[in-house]
């Protein structure tokens, strides 16, 4: 993992919101960049779980997922629309690849029946509801005012660690005042 000493944004780059952030829609969120383009940045927040089981979204198939994972909060924008992210080298389900072995699923009803069936998948994916977005240069112009440090190379902890503990975790792994970002409390104000 590094951080990137110009921001550099590009899909498979992630966004690690400062503590500055205080937008309660990505303060202290990690955020994966599955598209961008000269029109704007679209992308995932990876680490806020709703709670609200996966079997549930899709209850419809009637999948057996045999675990309680939660379907993500991806961002404030589309939130009726979901997505998926998923490692490894998919098969059935080839969508667009964001970059280092991650790939976003074309076919999410054909996903969920995979891992319905008993196959063990579950691990290699995420499901979110709503993304975030930004038009052009509005990103740049985030990262200018240092409310996001680009970051590559986490995706194995984007996958292996408790989501509330990623934003953490990143910092830490990054080292230097990072680190000292990490141990803050969420609300500074109330020490």
């Amino acid at each position: 993992m590094f951080e990137n000493e110009e921001p550099v944004i590009k899909s498979g780059t992630f966004l690690i919101a400062t503590p500055s952030l205080r937008d309660p829609n990505f303060h202290r969120t990690v955020i994966l960049i599955c598209d961008h383009d000269e029109q704007g940045s679209f992308g995932l927040v990876v680490n806020r779980p709703t709670g609200i089981p996966i079997e549930k979204v899709f209850e419809q198939l009637n999948p057996e997922f045999g675990d309680d994972r939660s379907l993500f909060f991806g961002g404030p924008v589309d939130q009726e629309r979901l997505f998926a992210i998923r490692r490894g080298v998919p098969q059935e389900d080839v969508g667009d690849e964001i970059g280092n072995g991650m790939f976003l699923p074309k076919d999410l009803t054909g996903s969920v029946e995979r891992i319905g069936s008993g196959s063990d998948l579950l691990k290699e994916y995420r499901f979110f509801v709503g993304y975030a977005g930004w038009e052009a240069g509005q990103l740049q112009h985030e990262l200018k005012e240092q409310s996001w440090i680009t970051v590559s190379g986490i995706e194995d902890l984007l996958f292996d660690t408790a989501p509330d503990q990623l934003w953490s975790e990143v910092l830490r792994a990054m080292g230097g005042e990072h680190v000292l970002w990490s141990m803050m409390p969420p609300e500074p104000d109330w020490n």
